[in-house]
């Protein structure tokens, strides 16, 4: 039976993987340090295993971790706030979108080419902040697409923020067009501040002064809902990861997966991966409504370990496992595998993002040291 999440601890299974090597318990291990147990060196030594092993996101926490050692210390850590922006450039580099934001805030220099590589990656704030910065050039045309697609993206100040360059180009009728359909989006302090300056500069001084009061009513709420969210307690994150130990034929669940993959269907991959899931947990008797709702495609990832004692193999698995990860492990030869062991140990299969493979850990009946092996890359 697999051990209940207990409020303020981590799922063992989580542990188990980031010892094993999997990139993301590592990270959750180090987040779990950091945040929860407040233990800063475990919290350093799992980000930077994970990081290391080219998780993207963990090199992205890192970065987060060593500019909070940077401004806790004084005078403020030079060496920290170094390594903290190298990792964020890394994560940047692999094309995690928060870093990309990161990025674009730290370096004034390379302001333009981090914000459109998070506009492409689909940030819709960078959407914006690019369009701004522009118009600041006097790029138009392009500035005006990118406000464009702020606000199909939902942004609530981009509308606001076309129609005053708008107006500025003589577009009264097209600018006081978006003001009016801007009013429904203004439902936080910026947004209406916004929208005030912009009938203020369209000459409608009634307007502008309603909502230049709403802005203000909007900011008193805002501060409220801050303080109460600053006096709340840290997020427990042991009850957010779901974990699942599966005892199944490993042959036919990869077959599974590879036949999905040769179809394109890398989402209905990743359900069988959530169905696991799903059946581990229910075999296991673990209840409770968040749990299952976090099971569900789309939901928080969760790990599947599945266990095969016949063929001596143990998969590590995350349900929002990448195209890449899916597709490599479709190719692999699991009979092979199995019969090209030289000890007859268990063999434990971990994602290995810096390499693009899937890395094989062995552990001999004899208690053998353990090593690690490399499969090769899946063929494209």
């Amino acid at each position: 039976m697999a051990a209940p999440n207990v409020p303020g601890m981590m799922d063992p299974n989580v542990k188990l993987a980031a010892e094993v090597g999997d990139p993301t318990a590592m990270r959750l291990l180090g987040r779990y340090f950091y945040r929860v147990r407040h233990e800063i060196g475990l919290a350093e030594r799992w980000l930077l295993a994970g990081a290391e092993a080219g998780d993207a996101e963990s090199m992205y926490d890192l970065s987060r971790f060593y500019w909070d050692q940077s401004a806790n210390k004084r005078p403020r850590g030079q060496t920290e706030e170094a390594a903290s922006e190298a990792w964020c450039r890394r994560a940047a580099e692999s094309g995690w979108l928060p870093a990309l934001v990161s990025m674009a805030n730290r370096d004034p220099h390379e302001r333009e080419f981090w914000l459109r590589g998070a506009a492409e990656g689909g940030a819709p704030p960078s959407m914006l902040e690019l369009a701004e910065l522009l118009e600041a050039k006097g790029e138009t045309a392009e500035a005006e697409r990118w406000y464009r697609s702020a606000i199909d993206q939902g942004v609530p100040s981009a509308r606001p923020a076309l129609a005053s360059p708008l107006a500025g180009q003589g577009r009264s009728s097209e600018a006081l067009r978006c003001a009016k359909e801007a009013e429904d989006d203004a439902k936080w302090s910026g947004a209406a501040g916004k929208l005030a300056d912009l009938y203020h500069e369209l000459g409608h001084a009634e307007e502008a002064a309603e909502w230049r009061a709403q802005a203000l009513a909007l900011r008193g709420r805002e501060d409220e809902e801050a303080r109460r969210h600053a006096a709340g307690a840290a997020p427990d994150l042991g009850s957010v990861v779901i974990t699942a130990v599966v005892t199944t034929a490993i042959v036919p669940f990869v077959q599974a997966i590879a036949s999905k993959v040769a179809e394109d269907a890398y989402g209905q991959a990743r359900q069988l991966v959530h169905r696991l899931l799903r059946r581990g947990r229910e075999s296991s008797g673990v209840e409770g409504s968040s749990q299952h709702s976090a099971l569900e495609p789309g939901g928080e990832p969760g790990l599947a370990i599945v266990q095969d004692p016949d063929a001596g193999i143990a998969l590590y698995l995350w349900s929002n496992a990448s195209d890449e990860a899916l597709r490599a492990l479709s190719a692999l030869d699991l009979d092979e595998l199995t019969h090209r062991r030289p000890d007859q140990g268990q063999v434990q299969l971990v994602w290995y993002p810096a390499s693009g493979t899937w890395q094989i850990r062995e552990t001999g009946e004899r208690r053998r040291p353990r090593r690690w092996r490399w499969l090769p890359r899946a063929r494209r």
